[in-house]
């Protein structure tokens, strides 16, 4: 076979192995991109109906996203000053691409500030003054660092020319517009938004009672802390958009991160475009960052900790390891899942010290000072982030508190082993992974099958670039086309995806492993010269960009235009998007200030209430199943909540009277008791009480005063 009908079968291959996922991944995407033109006429029907901008709120949107971009002016001010004072940190690129040192830097910055503000917020310093001086002191800093290093004029026309930067510009696009809008994302009114709002009224970091998600690491969240302080002279809801894109812009920090460790590994600027883009066209990174939730910038940091990693590898120079700590370090101050780096780390820095000590002989470091050295470099990662562990050990008695009470026993309110393992079956819902035959298949079924707020489904979309040049990485894997550093990259990513297999396969928890794979794919594609290496780049870029539609339909159900350029006003927005905040409303206008509502069923979402409340965190009926159970009449009941101190409920009524779903009917009892205990709480819900406000999905419910 000539070596021309030769590259004419390869290609053809692969254009029916896209052809196949494409139709396999469309045909599956009839709830986003089955919808898109009826979402598309609802949009424009949206535009046509009122205003589509409004002084007020166009410039609350403005404001807000100035001060985000004052703060990441902030944080690569800082991230210069330690990068300076840490000489070997300066780690110029070996092109004139210098993105993926600016966005390290900025990220050491940002890191550096998170660590800032939890010592802040630890002596209760939470103060709109000491927001403006943190400020000031950041864009002097960062201003300082640009009279010294002005950019190249040269480096950004040419890499602006590439389709993919177009490309990646668009969806970041779509996710600023986004995160600008007033949040109704579920984590987001949970915890990302709700606690700071919460530190601001308690000046500093606060526990906030049963709020469980309160003792996760909040190293990103601080940062909206940072945001809300800057806006608040200005009105809640300026600080409300500055939080919002703040947290958005760990999402061009990861673009730039994929951009600039592809060229660093010899990638030109097209393949680097195109490896960034694998990782921001993934429909579920859009949503990261339209929502302020805080994977990519976990992906970010670990994407920095494996790149440094790499390069160490190959030249054992003491400044990656710098690298390594503060990757470490800040994705452990975000969530407690980036310790599964760590094993494969250390296992390969083990791996490299014995080859060090087995090679010719050489003045070069010993075993032992090898391995050393990353010990010191780990245990310094663990160390940065050690504050919110022995924050959580003073307050609980664990320092890995809420997780794993049966292995380390703690306590909080709102909190035990029942509902831990509860938490960590929930967990365990995702993917729905039974047998072995599934578990080979989920490549596959992460890219085609995969749905947004369905837990058997990963409740996320991945899109097919992946697993469209999976083959073309095995066989570059094969034949050795990859440098060192890049088949490190691949098996490390390839550790956290079994890790992630085998714990919650919840899509977003998947990406700190895709900027690896996405540099190796694009290294692999460059390795294919010719007509052939065209024809596959030009199939990767389209897997990538079949991600398009399915974030387009995303945005367009949002329709959050509107509600940014001011046209549409935060409340009507808000009315629009969440189902029961009419009655937020009225809980915030009509109840006096000393009442406290208990919260059952309502997502928890404390960011949207302003009067005192209670509610169980996730388990949301918790505490109400257990009054019920145990309860022989309504006065029992009726006590107990009195003694918490509750006057109003707030509660989605049809779950809980529904006998096939309310959590009230245990199985273990015959159906007679199961329905004597649902009219039990009908009866708590209606006699005596006062119906303020109700339909057939929410109830908002006055309880009798207190007897005497």
């Amino acid at each position: 076979m000539s070596a021309r009908a030769r590259e004419i079968g390869i290609v053809s291959v692969a254009g029916a192995w896209w052809l196949l996922l494409a139709i396999a991944f469309l045909w599956n995407r009839g709830d986003d991109v089955g919808r898109l033109p009826a979402l598309t006429a609802s949009f424009v029907a949206s535009l046509a109906r009122g205003p589509v901008w409004g002084w007020a709120g166009l410039l609350a949107s403005l404001a807000g996203a100035s001060l985000a971009g004052l703060i990441g002016f902030a944080w690569y001010g800082l991230g210069d000053a330690i990068a300076r004072r840490l000489s070997p940190l300066r780690d110029r690129p070996p092109h004139d691409d210098p993105i993926a040192e600016v966005a390290g830097v900025t990220l050491l910055g940002a890191a550096a500030w998170s660590l800032i503000w939890f010592l802040l917020g630890a002596v209760y310093l939470y103060r709109v003054p000491v927001a403006m001086v943190a400020l000031l002191a950041g864009l002097a800093l960062a201003a300082a660092a640009l009279a010294r290093d002005r950019p190249s004029p040269r480096a950004l026309p040419r890499v602006a020319g590439s389709a993919a930067l177009a490309l990646i510009i668009t969806t970041q696009a779509l996710a600023l517009i986004a995160a600008l809008a007033p949040p109704t994302a579920k984590d987001t009114v949970l915890y990302h938004f709700a606690l700071p709002k919460a530190y601001l009224a308690a000046g500093g970091g606060t526990e906030v009672p049963y709020n469980i998600a309160g003792y996760y690491p909040l190293g990103v969240e601080l940062h909206a802390v940072w945001a809300m302080l800057l806006g608040a002279p200005m009105g809640a809801r300026i600080g409300e958009a500055a939080a919002g894109a703040t947290l958005f812009l760990f999402a061009p920090l990861l673009a730039m991160v994929v951009y600039g460790w592809a060229r660093e590994r010899g990638v030109d600027r097209a393949g680097a475009g195109a490896a960034a883009l694998m990782v921001t066209w993934v429909p579920t990174a859009y949503d990261v960052a339209a929502s302020a939730y805080v994977d990519l910038a976990l992906t970010a940091y670990t994407a920095m900790a494996v790149r440094a990693f790499g390069r160490w590898w190959t030249t054992l120079a003491a400044r990656h390891l710098v690298w390594i700590t503060v990757g470490i370090g800040s994705a452990l101050s975000i969530k407690l899942s980036a310790a599964f780096v760590i094993l494969p780390l250390t296992l390969l820095a083990l791996l490299r010290s014995l080859k060090a000590a087995s090679g010719p002989s050489s003045p070069g470091p010993s075993t032992a000072v090898v391995a050393g050295s990353f010990v010191v470099a780990l245990g310094a990662g663990i160390a940065l982030a050690a504050p919110w562990y022995a924050r959580n050990w003073m307050r609980t008695g664990s320092p890995l508190f809420p997780f794993y009470l049966g292995i380390w026993p703690a306590q909080a309110p709102g909190w035990d082993l029942e509902r831990s393992q509860l938490y960590e079956t929930l967990f365990s819902l995702y993917g729905n992974t039974r047998t072995g035959l599934d578990y080979l298949l989920t490549p596959l079924r992460l890219a085609v099958a995969a749905q947004p707020d369905q837990p058997p489904f990963y409740d996320g979309v991945l899109g097919i670039a992946v697993a469209f040049a999976l083959p073309l990485l095995a066989w570059a894997l094969w034949t050795r086309r990859l440098d060192a550093t890049l088949r490190l990259a691949v098996l490390v990513s390839a550790c956290l995806f079994v890790f992630w297999l085998f714990s919650s396969q919840q899509l977003r928890y998947l990406l700190p492993a895709l900027p690896g794979l996405a540099v190796a794919i694009a290294a692999a594609g460059a390795t294919v010269g010719g007509a052939r290496g065209r024809a596959l780049r030009a199939l990767m870029l389209a897997a990538a960009v079949l991600g398009v539609p399915v974030t387009l339909a995303w945005f367009l159900a949002l329709d959050p235009s509107r509600v940014v350029l001011g046209g549409e006003g935060r409340a009507e927005f808000l009315r629009r998007r969440l189902d029961y905040y009419p009655y937020y409303e009225v809980v915030n206008r009509e109840l006096p200030s000393t009442a406290k509502v208990w919260l059952i069923n309502m997502r928890r979402d404390s960011y949207h209430l302003d009067r005192p409340y209670f509610s169980d965190f996730i388990f949301e009926d918790y505490t109400l199943t257990r009054y019920v159970r145990a309860a022989t009449g309504v006065e029992e009941i009726r006590d107990r909540v009195r003694a918490d101190g509750i006057t109003h409920l707030l509660v989605r009524h049809d779950i809980l009277l529904d006998y096939h779903r309310s959590p009230i009917v245990d199985e273990r009892r015959s159906r007679e008791e199961n329905v004597a205990r649902l009219e039990l709480l009908a009866a708590f819900f209606s006699q005596g009480t006062r119906l303020i406000k109700g339909d057939q999905k929410f109830w908002l419910i006055e309880l009798p005063a207190r007897p005497g």
